[in-house]
């Protein structure tokens, strides 16, 4: 019962709030309180009525603190601004948040109580689901057909190449799918000996996908890992394109081939980051963010006001864009400066602990999840980077957790 119920969850997240019933009721949001009552009476019957002892390490229990106090301290400031000054904020708003607490409370319990299970099946279950997106990504990027969560779902049929799988847009997909390829890379080639056809493979694929979805930030992460990871691997396959390239220009049809040299152009214009207006935006959009300590006197806005705040800025630069486009400015506007600080410091911790054990993929993985997270536009309610997140906790303090 507890591996079925632990499977149901984690699949449950990587599905998100596509296949629901309704507009609020989710794979996941049905499934939560089950498996949190489940885990609770679990820990419970463990600890209190067998007496059996359960190692968890300091640290584990400050970042819950984190997520505590980030919750509570949001709250109270939405009731006074609500109250005193006539704040309003969504329903359906308050609703995730509420649910956002208790998915990282019911992810801690089972990470306390039954931590080689949960990092083994989510190993295995990361693993299935990467195939499955990869596989729904390519359908979409040659059909350009969407799930109805996707917002290219009503779109004209020449924006439609974009994958989004079962989220909201194509960013927060490369995003998490580019966790994926991160965490699998390092989890099932730790002796970095599997075949170079496979993995060289796999790069080709991963990086003609997260092309497609147009996140250059994912794109030029996907290439800093890989490139780190397998530098001579790296090598070849840049190589490889390379004589594929030239191939196709001598033996396909040159209107193709020329296409393909003007889509290459157009990568190389786009990871300059200086041509696309996104890169400015971005800018105007984290200035305002740091902006918002003054008239929030440094204790945020509230639940998910980071789009209202934005709204209230009379500034042509955002060009009505009202996502942060960053965990950590999000972070800032909603739950003030002590949250965001509070954040920083575990993360902080995080990659001092893997430097003293020489692990470097996990450094790489939380430097880079957090860059990843500036890609996304609006992290608060992306539900697998806090499962990656706690992952990153666990596996940093395993010795000490398993």
């Amino acid at each position: 019962m507890k591996s079925l119920l632990l499977v149901l969850f984690l699949s449950a997240i990587f599905i998100s709030s596509s296949f629901g019933v309704g507009p609020n009721l989710f794979p996941l949001r049905l499934l939560m309180p089950i498996v949190f009552v489940f885990f609770g009476t679990y820990l419970f019957q463990k600890v209190v009525l067998l007496k059996q002892k359960v190692k968890i390490e300091p640290f584990l229990l400050l970042t819950f603190l984190f997520f505590v106090y980030t919750f509570f301290h949001t709250s109270i400031v939405s009731y006074l601004r609500s109250e005193l000054l006539g704040s309003f904020y969504e329903p359906f708003s308050i609703l995730n948040f509420v649910f956002l607490f208790f998915f990282i409370v019911t992810l801690y319990l089972i990470s306390i109580s039954s931590p080689k299970s949960f990092l083994q099946k989510t190993k295995y279950l990361v693993f299935i689901f990467y195939g499955l997106y990869g596989a729904y990504a390519l359908y979409e990027i040659f059909t350009g057909n969407h799930l109805p969560v996707s917002d290219l779902y009503d779109a004209p049929s020449w924006m439609r190449l974009a994958p989004t799988v079962v989220y909201n847009n194509s960013n927060d997909f490369a995003a998490v799918f580019t966790l994926m390829f991160m965490y699998l890379l390092a989890e099932f080639d730790s002796s970095k000996s599997r075949s170079s056809l496979l993995v060289i493979g796999l790069f080709l694929i991963h990086v003609f996908i997260i092309y497609k979805t147009q996140s250059r930030l994912s794109l030029l992460i996907t290439f800093a890992f890989f490139g780190y990871r397998y530098p001579k691997k790296f090598v070849s396959s840049a190589l490889f394109g390379l004589l594929l390239i030239f191939l196709m220009g001598n033996f396909t049809d040159n209107s193709w081939y020329a296409q393909l040299i003007d889509d290459i152009a157009k990568l190389k214009s786009d990871l300059s980051f200086s041509e696309r207006q996104s890169t400015s935006v971005r800018f105007y959009l984290y200035k305002y963010a740091l902006y918002s300590i003054i008239p929030s006197f440094g204790m945020g806005f509230g639940i998910d006001y980071s789009a209202e705040f934005y709204r209230s800025i009379n500034d042509v630069n955002l060009h009505y864009i009202i996502n942060p486009h960053s965990f950590i400015f999000e972070l800032l506007i909603n739950s003030g400066v002590i949250a965001t600080l509070f954040y920083l410091f575990i993360n902080l911790n995080l990659i001092l602990k893997n430097i003293a054990a020489k692990n470097s993929d996990l450094i790489f993985q939380i430097v880079l999840f957090n860059l990843l997270l500036f890609s996304s536009s609006s992290s608060l309610f992306l539900w697998p980077i806090y499962l990656f997140f706690i992952i990153y906790i666990c596996k940093s303090y395993q010795e000490s957790t398993l």
